[in-house]
């Protein structure tokens, strides 16, 4: 996994990207999506849909004006 970190200064906003995501990854994504108080449903949701390949899944908080994107792992690299 690789995480990226973006601040979007002339927005006021930023975004940490995790790339290239596997269920091994979870407990790290989930301590940042605890961070911005993510409702225990949504970690559900998030930790079933990371499992997968070729899925991902964006969370927001606008009091902590943050992003979190998760772009799981792909079958295939094309």
């Amino acid at each position: 996994m690789i995480a990226q970190y973006i601040q979007l200064g002339d927005r006021d906003w930023n975004v940490l990207i995790y790339y290239n995501v596997s269920k091994e990854d979870f407990v790290e994504i989930a301590d940042s999506l605890m961070q911005l108080d993510c409702p225990e449903e949504e970690m559900r949701k998030a930790f079933k849909t990371l499992r997968r390949k070729n899925t991902g899944l964006t969370f927001s908080n606008t009091n902590y004006k943050m992003s979190i994107v998760c772009i799981a792992q792909a079958t295939d690299i094309s």
